[in-house]
């Protein structure tokens, strides 16, 4: 039987698949992955064909990105988006307040501080979220309240340095706190995902 905490969220859980994840990864295409609504869009491309000064990613594809962020910060792809949180729900696994060896204050959930996979087919981000969610959710229902009780110091970002570096260590926080932010991560670009869906669906609806 789970805790009070962790019964908490996997009810988070629950809501974030039933209303936001359901739209974000269901029969997703490769042309829904990579439209571009705007002329001045983010979004995965080749290291040739990068639209932007600091892009994140080590090998042929990357994530466009600007340092410091234009205002306003340019729409986004579905590609983008699902290399933002794609892997988060299982990179949370790896931490060690669930059982594995890295730290939060590493950044290893952080796609600006660690190197996260650039997906570029829609079926393998799908696949590494629905993956990523279905072990976090094991990890949560095998916590207890003590476990997600116990206070981590979270990560935080070099000032001033180049591309995005960790800095010291940040305030220790509950194991809890750290897994309701990933939560909370993965539901409000899940919904962008799934805003940009419909206006992908209505696009082709008013034959523009």
């Amino acid at each position: 039987m789970t805790g009070k905490r962790a019964d908490t969220l996997l009810e988070m859980m629950r809501s974030i698949e039933h209303f936001t994840l359901a739209r974000a990864w269901e029969e997703l295409t490769d042309d829904e992955f990579f439209w571009e609504p705007f002329t001045v869009t983010w979004s995965i491309r080749r290291q040739g064909q990068c639209r932007t000064a600091n892009p994140f990613g080590v090998g042929e594809w990357v994530a466009d990105f600007e340092i410091p962020e234009p205002a306003p910060v340019p729409m986004t792809t579905i590609a983008w988006l699902y290399w933002h949180i794609g892997s988060m729900p299982g990179r949370l696994c790896d931490i060690d307040f669930l059982g594995g060896t890295r730290t939060m204050a590493s950044g290893w959930t952080s796609p600006y501080l660690t190197d996260h996979p650039v997906f570029t087919r829609a079926a393998e981000a799908v696949t590494a979220l629905r993956e990523g969610w279905q072990r976090l959710r094991e990890a949560i229902e095998r916590a207890d309240d003590d476990q997600l009780e116990v206070a981590t110091a979270g990560y935080t970002y070099a000032a001033g340095v180049l591309p995005l570096a960790v800095g010291p260590p940040g305030p220790a926080r509950p194991a809890a706190h750290f897994i309701a932010g990933t939560l909370t991560e993965v539901d409000h670009h899940g919904t962008q995902i799934g805003a940009l869906r419909d206006l992908y669906a209505w696009r082709h609806i008013d034959g523009r």
